[in-house]
């Protein structure tokens, strides 16, 4: 079986700079003519990323199939989803990538909605159809929101990405999914992570999570290099993380609260394994969000 490409930023860059930790905007073109139109199949761990096509067309390249999508259009990438891009010099549009972590927590995702962000839709403009006409509204909202710099950007890119997903979900409601094979491993670690988010409990090592998902440790970690080229452990740290960030925000909690909070005792090992994972100090975190 052939291995996933994983980037961990867009397109071979190690790092992507997210407005509020939420979403990112670049324009088609500028990616298309940067990579000589041609993007090839790769996935994100963390991304759940929207193409808008305003001119031309893209190829969508899925696993051994290709698909067409002419302007005007909008398509959806759920993480972990191998996907590339063909284009031509005359391709415009925009690529907006968001946080997974943050789609989620924003939302407060039921698991319907989950499934259906979990799925790959393509969407066409049309003048009969109400709800994809408001959300290619809702979408370049956030495009000249995201290129202001007007005051509380912050706060309206957050409104506007909310609107945006509930926006996303009820075109996909009535929409049908394009299709991607779904397999055993994909499965297992969904479950995985849902086990996760359930123990929280940085304290739980892999072996236990294998034996509740009744699988070894050696085949979860072939499961989860498979699906998000992550190791089990550092599908586990990342959650926690993410977690510590979402606490961070909340200046009446101190750090050790945090630590505490999280399960894990020492708060001097959770500020050297954030630093790791992040390159701030929970303290420099804050002080990016505006408190010291």
């Amino acid at each position: 079986m052939r291995s996933k490409l994983f980037f961990k930023g867009i397109y071979g860059d190690n790092t992507i700079d997210m407005v509020r930790d939420i979403i990112h905007i670049t324009p088609m073109e500028t990616t298309g003519k940067r990579h000589e139109w041609f993007i090839k199949p790769h996935a994100h761990s963390d991304l759940f990323q929207i193409f808008v096509v305003e001119s031309g067309s893209v190829e969508l390249l899925l696993n051994d199939q290709s698909q067409i999508v002419d302007s005007v259009s909008f398509f959806s990438i759920p993480k972990n989803i191998s996907h590339g891009l063909r284009m031509n010099p005359d391709t415009k549009g925009w690529v907006i990538s968001l946080y997974d972590k943050s789609l989620e927590n924003m939302l407060k995702l039921d698991s319907d909605i989950i499934n259906k962000m979990d799925e790959i839709h393509i969407s066409k403009l049309s003048e009969e159809d109400k709800l994809i006409g408001d959300t290619f509204l809702t979408i370049h909202k956030c495009i000249d929101e995201y290129y202001s710099d007007l005051p509380g950007k912050q706060h309206a890119l957050q409104y506007l990405v909310g609107m945006m997903l509930l926006r996303l979900y009820r075109v996909s409601v009535t929409s049908s999914a394009v299709n991607v094979s779904d397999n055993k491993n994909k499965i297992y670690y969904r479950r995985f992570v849902q086990l996760i988010k359930e123990m929280k409990s940085f304290k739980v090592g892999v072996e236990e999570y294998a034996t509740r998902l009744n699988i070894s440790s050696g085949h979860l970690n072939r499961i989860c290099k498979d699906v998000s080229g992550l190791s089990p452990k550092d599908v586990v740290i990342n959650f926690f993380i993410d977690e510590a960030k979402i606490y961070l925000r909340n200046f009446e909690m101190s750090i050790a609260e945090i630590s505490y909070e999280l399960d894990i005792e020492d708060p001097a090992y959770f500020t050297r394994l954030f630093k790791k994972r992040t390159e701030l100090t929970p303290k420099e975190f804050r002080s990016q969000l505006g408190r010291k």
